[in-house]
């Protein structure tokens, strides 16, 4: 499946979701904005961005950017909070879609972690699946 149509099974995927926490969800007309749908809980509007998370050790990773190819190559391009509120991220193998706000995200990447670690491995940074959940958050 292309990257295109996968993007538009999460997006279906994420705007059923969200109504079926009580959210209001409009789609933006077009394609020029950077994000994909507009989501109100009655008090405030979130400009989420949709992400498809990969199945990684684990946890449930997804990219903070879009990438895009022009002449010049691969062109990476991060979102601010100017552009958006919140990263709705949809995973096949959990079946489950997480809320992240930007404000909670660095840059790169983000993993949420749905199996224990390793022992060895450092739990200092853990950002647990379980807390972001749609469930978890529309509480």
């Amino acid at each position: 499946m292309n990257s295109s149509r996968k993007g538009d099974e999460t997006e279906s995927t994420v705007l059923s979701r969200l109504m079926a926490v009580g959210l209001s969800v409009s789609v933006p007309f077009g394609d020029s904005d950077r994000y994909d749908l507009v989501a109100d809980d009655g008090q405030t509007l979130y400009r989420v961005q949709c992400k498809t998370g990969s199945w990684i050790n684990g946890t449930v990773r997804f990219n903070l950017y879009t990438s895009t190819v022009s002449a010049g190559g691969r062109v990476d391009s991060r979102y601010t909070a100017e552009e958006i509120d919140v990263y709705a991220v949809y995973s096949q193998r959990t079946d489950d879609v997480y809320w992240i706000p930007i404000h909670e995200t660095g840059s790169g990447e983000m993993r949420l972690r749905v199996e224990e670690p390793h022992p060895k491995a450092p739990t200092s940074k853990i950002n647990w699946a379980s807390d972001y959940t749609l469930a978890t958050v529309f509480d």
